[in-house]
């Protein structure tokens, strides 16, 4: 008998260049729920669509319709009551890219060796789910541009190469997706930005994280309560994002 489904969609935030213009994290958000569980997921999703006044056949995107504090709020409360999601950010912090690194100059290997990451996070969640493990398909929102090709090249060296990493819980081939074609996209592009606008400080030093800490419940932990490295996985300096002045004292 086959395991029961999980479905994973992941989208990103930030970009991959190291100009002063810049964002200082590339981040990735992979947002997980049980196929019995999908339907309230779509519907939360098609709420925030007519709440927002997203035309038909258009994908709800953050930095098009979710622009003021008060749809941010609406969007993380709507969210955060969405039944069984899990969610899994992996951050990283540019600046601590060595300049002769491989992912410094090579944009491809930087977001191919972040996806890696983000799957690993999945699959690991897709063997320990709760009530039993499942086996996970995974759609990444499509990168105009992009030859996705690549990043399926690198799964299957990684799938030789690290046989610790669960593969055989991956249902089928990693999906790349147009975002209008899934409303599970378009919730991870929410949960993508909730992250980006908690992380990346505005003109006055300031940030946004109320979004993030609303959702907060639904962030992987372990059985300790802890996110870090189950639902916050960080490649660079982890006390980076503990300084920040809205980070909790106990952590995430």
């Amino acid at each position: 008998m086959s395991n029961r489904l999980l479905r994973a969609y992941i989208d990103e935030t930030g970009d991959r260049g190291h100009s002063a213009r810049s964002s200082p994290f590339f981040a990735f958000a992979a947002v997980m729920v049980a196929d019995e569980d999908e339907p309230g997921l779509r519907a939360v999703v098609a709420r925030l669509r007519r709440d927002l006044g997203v035309p038909e056949g258009k994908a709800l995107h953050w930095k098009d319709h979710v622009k003021t504090y008060s749809r941010r709020q609406h969007v993380a409360r709507c969210l955060s009551q969405a039944p069984g999601v899990l969610v899994a950010y992996v951050l990283v912090e540019k600046a601590t890219l060595p300049s002769t690194s491989g992912m410094y100059h090579d944009h491809v290997l930087f977001y191919n060796f972040a996806a890696v990451m983000t799957i690993e996070r999945i699959l690991l969640a897709a063997r320990d789910w709760t009530g039993g493990m499942r086996d996970a398909i995974v759609r990444f929102g499509h990168v105009r541009g992009f030859d996705h090709s690549t990043t399926k090249d690198y799964f299957q060296l990684k799938a030789r190469t690290d046989p610790w990493i669960p593969w055989d819980r991956l249902h089928g081939a990693v999906h790349f997706d147009n975002q209008a074609q899934y409303d599970g996209l378009q919730a991870a592009d929410q949960y993508a930005g909730m992250v980006n606008v908690a992380l990346r400080p505005d003109q006055f030093g300031g940030h946004e994280e109320a979004h993030l800490m609303r959702i907060h419940h639904q962030i992987r932990k372990d059985s300790s309560g802890r996110a870090w490295g189950r639902g916050f996985k960080v490649l660079g300096d982890p006390t980076t994002v503990a300084q920040l002045p809205w980070w909790p004292p106990e952590g995430l």
